[in-house]
């Protein structure tokens, strides 16, 4: 199931602008600014931070979740849900 589909509200859609210590600035798909925080790995993962740079300097629009504001593991997409 791709993320975007309408029935999964509990992403938000950010595109990241930028990071100081440990907090990533980013801007969401309806302009708001908000901050995404790292979990505790990735913020002692160097190659997170590089990663990370190379996101920010090509514009990349990523998922992240909208309670935490936590990147998801996974990306775009996620497990179907069963009915």
């Amino acid at each position: 199931m791709i993320i975007n589909d309408k029935k999964m509200d509990q992403y938000l859609e950010v595109q990241l602008i930028g990071h100081k210590d440990n907090k990533i600035k980013a801007k969401t798909s309806a302009g708001q600014y908000i901050f995404v925080y790292p979990t505790t790995e990735q913020t002692n993962d160097p190659l997170f931070w590089k990663s990370l740079k190379d996101i920010i300097n090509n514009k990349m629009w990523l998922p992240i979740t909208k309670q935490f504001h936590q990147l998801i593991a996974s990306d775009w997409l996620v497990p179907s849900i069963q009915i």
